[in-house]
């Protein structure tokens, strides 16, 4: 019997959004701890927060910045002449 489980923890020692963001959006399912934050997951490429740290509103505008930044490293580049 295989169990799977997400076993890879990255650890950050400073919140810094978009290097997170390329480890996410590369990386899709594990954990990540963020020195100052705690812990979080990552679930198919998008950072997601623990259930009990949702209510903490610091650790909800981080998730949802590390995200915005994985969407803007997912679009594609467009070139202007």
């Amino acid at each position: 019997m295989k169990i799977s489980r997400s076993s890879t923890l990255r650890v950050f020692k400073k919140y810094q959004p978009r290097q997170i963001a390329k480890f996410a959006k590369g990386f899709f399912n594990g954990r990540i701890f963020i020195a100052g934050l705690g812990r979080f997951r990552v679930v198919d490429g998008k950072v997601v927060a623990y259930k009990h740290l949702i209510a903490e509103q610091k650790i909800m505008i981080a998730v949802s910045e590390i995200n915005k930044m994985v969407l803007e490293l997912s679009q594609p580049k467009t070139i202007t002449v």
